[in-house]
């Protein structure tokens, strides 16, 4: 299996709202996704055939040379710049202060090493320093953005006395053939790393433009597909709506906010956030019933060979044991992810590509 489905069902179980195809929990019905009748609730569209535009995936030697120059990038070591003004790419250490009307704020102070156009410090910043010699001081009147994380500056007016203590430059590697002996297993000389990466970027190119693909026409025969959507299962739009609020709170916990704070900030309220997560409920609901639906008219079914292959072939991949991935996603869901994945590979392979 591809390691980016891997990676997709590592997004699918940490973050629900990006996902069609976690059961949760049984109802109090002990109704499930996986006994559900789909065709009570949903008439299938076009599903098969669906015309689709293709997508470039030709990886140009512009393509080529980026990659390795972010190879060349990460293996670059600092040297001294000598007796010049500071520009962007050079790494500088420096002293700063920062006061808001001459009274030193929290956190404006201390030494850094600081990369000159890496966005690191607010905007202003790093450009003012653009110019200045080692030993030289200059204060900067900058301004906090208005969408600040620290509410405390957020839209104020403040200042930073900057000194340069020293500059250093990346200095990159040449690419050689040693260059790629010493960093690649798949190739000896430039010529073959080349080559290697040209596979590799077309592989990522082709895998993405797949999954990309894949969601667009899963899309299309769900839409294609009616139901009544006030007669959907309650069961099954409520743990949609809970796996959504769950992970906008469990996001907003890390952030460190409460969610009215974090709502209010981001222009709404607590009733306008429960009714996204009905709708969203009802739109995910649909979409498991469509699968599901599909599935059953063509035959498609998940056999406990496939989820045991697929559960040893992520815990490889990951470096855990089976067992502890086995803890972490259940068979439902598992069942669910793959069968899902069938159907999307079959609309996939039915397809009419435009070219």
């Amino acid at each position: 299996m591809k390691r980016y489905r891997l990676k997709m069902l590592a997004c699918v179980l940490s973050v629900a709202m990006t996902t069609v195809m976690l059961a949760g929990c049984g109802s109090d019905k002990e109704e499930s996704l996986e006994t559900v009748d789909p065709f009570k609730y949903v008439t299938l569209g076009d599903y098969e055939g669906l015309k689709i535009d293709a997508i470039d995936t030709t990886v140009s030697d512009d393509d080529i040379d980026a990659n390795i120059q972010g190879l060349l990038s990460s293996r670059a070591t600092l040297k001294a710049a000598g007796d010049r003004a500071a520009k962007l790419g050079d790494v500088v250490d420096i002293d700063y202060i920062g006061t808001e009307n001459g009274v030193p704020f929290n956190g404006g102070t201390g030494n850094r090493k600081l990369e000159l156009g890496s966005g690191t410090f607010i905007a202003g910043f790093e450009d003012g320093v653009v110019g200045m010699k080692a030993g030289e001081t200059k204060t900067l009147d900058l301004t906090f953005p208005e969408d600040y994380h620290n509410q405390e500056l957020a839209g104020k007016a403040v200042q930073f006395e900057v000194t340069v203590n020293a500059i250093s430059e990346n200095e990159l590697p040449e690419l050689t053939d040693d260059f790629v002996q010493d960093v690649s297993d798949e190739a000896e000389t430039v010529e073959e790393y080349r080559e290697y990466v040209r596979r590799k970027l077309t592989e990522q190119k082709e895998a993405s433009a797949k999954a990309n693909i894949q969601a667009d026409l899963m899309k299309t025969a769900v839409d294609n597909a009616k139901c009544d959507e006030d007669k959907l299962p309650e069961w099954l739009i409520s743990q949609n709506s809970a796996e959504y609020r769950s992970s906008v709170e469990m996001f907003v916990g890390q952030m460190g906010m409460d969610l009215e704070t974090y709502l209010s900030q981001s222009g709404t309220d607590v009733d306008t956030f429960y009714k996204q997560a009905d709708e969203y409920g009802r739109e995910i609901a649909k979409s498991q019933l469509v699968v599901k639906a599909i599935a059953q008219q063509k035959g498609l079914k998940v056999t406990d060979k496939e989820m045991e292959d697929y559960y040893a072939e992520y815990a490889a991949d990951y470096g855990t044991d089976v067992e502890s991935v086995k803890n972490a996603i259940s068979d439902s869901e598992l069942k669910n992810y793959l069968l899902q994945q069938k159907v999307m590979d079959y609309i996939y392979s039915e397809a009419v590509f435009n070219r």
